[in-house]
């Protein structure tokens, strides 16, 4: 073939690859994540081929190396490295569904980055890519803005951020690199992600934009020849520093506190959490200096060093598996080395701009050269704001797609003039005739589809399974939804996901076990079982699933309760898996709940009270340990002991922590037997969450509401009741007539 034929399809895989950010295959696992980036390993497999045979018959397209290619070369092999000395290979090589940024997927940008700097040797062609990108991200912006979901097709609002934000600067140098009036067009497209944008709400990356765009403007004004618009930059520039210190100079204002600003400061709850996160790094930092934990395991780490108070702020979002700041996660994960390869990548792009500034006078003006500053400059801006927005978060999909389009266009800028004289050779040696050429292109070409097949499309299959497995289970077929996900986890590189969905679904919903024939439920249960081992052999200092082993043991002790034997057996490997867990991470207070669990299927309550005692004293102000501690008293009838427990469960807003039904009407009725109305009226509000179909319960909630004086409440309470049981309509009106009495 032609270098033109193949310059053509590389370039224009390489632009198709730009719109995959519009993927989402609803019928995987993750799908905002899986279907974008199976989608692109498998066309930058395929392109690889290409690009290889093409290289090989056409040795002058090569690209030529230089130090931030060695930089970028040098980040990935450290990462390969730490995939081996690290403590979870699987993690770091294969990566997780949730993220897929394993180095197997992040490999995959390498390949885009390389086929990038050999086929895009002119500015048209560099147009073409920009204005690709800008569409895609344009398409994205409307779906958020007009659409269900803010976050679009990518899934998370950081992610929408920082992909608009290299969108965003590439519109810019598409404006400033046109010379006719037609590129007041591309204001358009800016406009409507900077809508999209504002309505992410991203800290990190407004502050990142922000100080780009002051750093745009300072250093224009800086190198502009014009003096007069040097000095008008220069006072903007200044003046937005007096702004900002002036208004963040009054954060305890209640304009300040009532307004969006007030999450651009420490005050940010999501910043305290991660200000916690980057502390346990840094005191787990002396365990693993040179080569991290391995990359992709930072989970160890935030476990280790997890920091009871985090629940203070967030009880939901409590296992971080990337430290939400870059430069944290890389030294975490991949250690110094590593670090300092990273930096060495900006470091020397800053190096190559800052030559091809001086060659060009440090100038910005009109003129050729002058122009070419400028976008310089953009590209410098460009580089602080991911950079800043990436101090609060961590690269995905969508950023690796726009920092190597960056790094790409660095690579581009100093070469523009010399691409569009250099003289096309081809290649003599073995390679010199077509078909050669063309042996060689199906040989390499079958090789990807190998890989294609083995490591995309079979993960692909097996997601797709999980979902269908996991809908069955959930509609009450249960048998149907087990047999779906054997048949479907088959051990490819990413089956932890699709074992931990249905572990996670099970010890969530145990049902989906016991409502099954014994028969059936003995072999599921087993099967259950065999993906907690599978899992655990990845990591045994994985807290996550030590604490799911737990789960599930404890799961099988309870099924299996009627069988001293059975329950024992399950009962104490429930009992070691959560102190492996405990172990993992000590300030983790919900392993204690499970702990606790263990020792009370073992009938040791004191052991029981102790471990949950132990648990409250890790964050007094963790209203869920008293709960638990409530449960366990009231089901010793240790009822002297329950009052102090209960009440700072109730008055901690966590009563649905207290357990099952039994555990809330036991609840309920200590409160009310000690006249506490208002805590045993909030208990039973919470029993008909679960027991909403029981008349009997609405019609103690509207006692309880007569008591307390509340008509209204009570009268529909009452109401409920015999809507619900038409039998008891006198015992309702009596209740009322009460109520009418005690007013009186």
């Amino acid at each position: 073939m032609s270098s033109k034929t193949y310059l053509r399809i590389l370039q224009g895989g390489l632009i198709f690859s730009l719109f995959f950010v519009l993927f989402v295959f609803t019928d995987l696992l993750f799908p905002y994540i899986s279907s974008k980036q199976l989608s692109f390993n498998i066309l930058m497999e395929l392109l690889l081929a290409i690009w290889l045979v093409f290289i090989w018959r056409y040795p002058s397209y090569r690209p030529k190396l230089n130090l931030m290619i060695a930089g970028l070369v040098a980040y990935f092999a450290v990462i390969l490295v730490s995939c081996f000395t690290g403590v979870d290979f699987n993690l770091s090589f294969w990566g997780d569904v949730e993220r897929m940024l394993g180095f197997f997927h992040i490999f995959h940008f390498l390949i885009f980055f390389f086929i990038l700097i050999t086929v895009f040797r002119m500015w048209t062609e560099w147009m073409m890519l920009f204005i690709a990108s800008i569409t895609a991200a344009v398409v994205v912006s409307l779906i958020g803005l007009f659409g269900a979901n803010g976050y679009s097709t990518i899934g998370n609002t950081a992610y929408v951020s920082g992909y608009l934000i290299f969108n965003i600067f590439f519109a810019a140098i598409l404006f400033f690199r046109a010379r006719s009036s037609w590129r007041y067009l591309y204001v358009i497209p800016t406009l409507i992600m900077l809508f999209q944008f504002k309505g992410m709400h991203t800290s990190g990356a407004i502050i990142g934009l922000g100080a780009s765009i002051f750093l745009a403007i300072l250093l224009i004004g800086i190198l502009h020849s014009n003096k007069k618009i040097k000095y008008s930059l220069l006072s903007v520039s200044a003046l937005m520093i007096i702004t900002v210190a002036v208004i963040f100079s009054q954060q305890q204002s209640a304009w300040f506190q009532n307004s969006f600003l007030k999450n651009l400061t420490s005050q940010k709850v999501t910043f305290q959490t991660r200000l916690l996160s980057w502390q346990g790094a840094a005191l787990d930092f002396k365990y693993h200096p040179w080569l991290g934990t391995g990359f992709g395991n930072y989970a160890i780490i935030f476990d280790r060093q997890f920091n009871p108070i985090f629940f203070n702020y967030d009880k939901v979002e409590t296992y971080f598996d990337r430290a939400h700041n870059n430069l944290i996660d890389i030294v975490s994960t991949t250690g110094v080395i590593g670090l300092m390869a990273y930096l060495s990548i900006f470091i020397f792009v800053l190096y190559y701009l800052w030559l091809e500034l001086k060659k060009n006078g440090y100038k910005i003006n009109g003129e050729q050269n002058g122009c070419r500053n400028l976008e310089i400059v953009l590209v410098i801006a460009l580089m602080a704001a991911y950079f800043i927005q990436n101090l609060a978060v961590f690269d995905s999909f969508v950023t690796y797609i726009g920092l190597m389009m960056m790094l790409g266009f660095i690579y581009w800028l100093p070469k523009e003039d010399a691409f569009k004289s250099e003289e096309e050779t081809i290649n003599t040696a073995w390679l010199k005739d077509s078909e050669r050429e063309w042996f060689a292109l199906i040989i390499i070409f079958l090789i990807a589809l190998f890989i294609v097949s083995k490591y995309n499309m079979k993960p692909y299959r097996m997601l797709q399974g999980v979902i269908k497995g996991y809908s069955s289970i959930m509609v009450g077929r249960s048998e149907e939804g087990f047999n779906i996900f054997r048949t479907s986890l088959t051990d490819t590189p990413l089956d932890r996901d699709g074992r931990g969905t249905l572990i996670n679904l099970v010890a969530s919903n145990p049902e989906a076990l016991t409502s099954l024939s014994v028969e059936s439920m003995k072999l599921d249960y087993e099967y259950l079982v065999s993906l907690v081992v599978k899992n655990l052999q990845y990591n045994e200092q994985d807290s996550l699933f030590q604490l799911q082993a737990a789960q599930i043991y404890d799961l099988g002790a309870r099924i299996f309760f009627k069988d001293d034997a059975q329950r024992t057996y399950y009962s104490e490997l429930s009992l070691a898996a959560a102190e492996k867990a405990i172990a993992a991470s000590p300030g983790r207070i919900p392993g204690y709940f499970v702990k606790a669990q263990s020792y009370l299927m073992q009938n040791k309550v004191q052991e029981a009270i102790e471990t949950l005692k132990y648990a409250a004293s890790l964050n007094p102000d963790y209203p869920q340990s008293y709960c638990r501690l409530a449960q366990v008293y009231m089901l010793s009838e240790a009822v002297d002991e329950v009052k102090e427990s209960l009440e700072k469960c109730v008055d901690g807003g966590a009563v649905s922590q207290l357990g099952s039904a039994n555990s809330l009407i036991m609840a309920a009725t200590y409160l009310a037997e000690t006249e506490d109305y208002p805590r045993a009226i909030i208990v039973v509000e919470q029993l008909t969450e679960v027991y909403g179909d029981k008349a009997e319960v609405w019609l103690n909630l509207a006692k309880l509401y007569v008591v307390v004086g509340d008509a209204d409440k009570a009268k529909v309470a009452a109401d409920k009741a015999v809507e619900l049981d038409s039998t008891l309509k006198g015992q309702a009106d009596a209740i009322l007539e009460q109520l009418t009495i005690d007013n009186k």
